[in-house]
């Protein structure tokens, strides 16, 4: 019962995380330079945050060094790809390809790999969840934007690449747990963290001599006052979230604990933009997301 209570609380947090992304995108062009100045900070901030809470001792084995910086490279793609995927098509579609990625390669890699079980729920569940979830989509998607012809191939191309992207690293975090003599999870995060923000700064003076001459002026606007305090939220959430996701990560099995992460940030970033961000929902998208939040139930059995 705990260690659901955990996924709660994860789900909780990855949803606020969105929220306040959604905040700093109102505060500054989201561009490479500031989403890699987003990155620096937010990780910083996690690792400070952490450290703190373990009493600024950290435990290090080559092994766990490795799942961390595997984690931590991977994070820098996810944010750089996401935002050329929102220059040639629609959000609703990017997102659509992001959240099955990261239920379904968790949930596989947990049965074909981890051998854990495949109940008639949880396949029920999957079809069901990843269907009500192209509806959302699809619902949002018709007040967009599409992609022109010419870049098609390109948008879709990078969409499946994110669907692998957000997987892996559901897939790594669940690795790490159960590998010989894990750290434990607020090392994992202090490491994973640190070398986040050290990878992505080591990136930003490539970004910025890469023809870009507003990237001095896109710097300052990402360090002013409401940017900044975006950006603590982002960070605080984010690590506070995948510390809870690890911590879970070793009970639950992972053809559970991800959909049900999945679903659960689906719902709860559907009420925020409702609630908090007034924005409307038709019927299609409350029906989506009635049927996520019922599916999500399927997968405890």
């Amino acid at each position: 019962m705990l260690d659901y209570i955990i996924i709660s609380l994860a789900t909780v947090c990855f949803a606020g995380q969105f929220a306040f992304t959604k905040l700093y995108e109102k505060a500054v062009k989201q561009t490479a330079v500031t989403s890699l100045v987003m990155l620096v900070e937010t990780s910083l901030i996690g690792a400070v945050l952490f450290l703190f809470v373990g009493g600024f001792k950290i435990n290090l084995t080559p092994l766990s060094l490795i799942y961390a910086a595997s984690f931590a490279i991977i994070m820098i793609p996810y944010y750089m790809l996401g935002i050329k995927v929102l220059s040639l098509g629609s959000l609703a579609v990017y997102s659509m390809f992001m959240m099955l990625g990261g239920m379904l390669v968790p949930f596989f890699y947990g049965v074909w790999f981890l051998s854990e079980p495949l109940s008639v729920a949880k396949i029920v569940g999957t079809v069901l969840l990843s269907g009500f979830i192209v509806l959302q989509s699809l619902s949002q998607g018709q007040n967009e934007k599409s992609a022109k012809n010419k870049n098609a191939v390109l948008f879709i191309a990078l969409c499946i690449l994110i669907f692998f992207i957000n997987g892996a690293t559901g897939v790594i975090a669940k690795a790490h747990q159960l590998s010989q003599n894990p750290i434990d999870e607020i090392s994992f995060t202090v490491i994973s963290c640190a070398l986040t923000a050290l990878f992505s700064a080591l990136m930003l003076p490539f970004v910025c001599l890469k023809g870009n001459k507003n990237a001095r002026a896109e710097i300052f606007s990402s360090l002013k006052t409401k940017p900044l305090i975006a950006m603590s939220l982002i960070g605080a959430a984010a690590y506070v979230g995948n510390f809870l996701h690890l911590k879970a990560a070793s009970a639950v099995p992972a053809s559970v604990q991800f959909p049900l992460v999945s679903g659960g940030v689906i719902v709860l970033s559907a009420l925020i933009s409702a609630f908090i961000f007034r924005e409307k929902l038709s019927k299609k998208e409350w029906l989506a997301v009635m049927g996520v939040c019922a599916s999500t139930v399927l997968f405890a059995f």
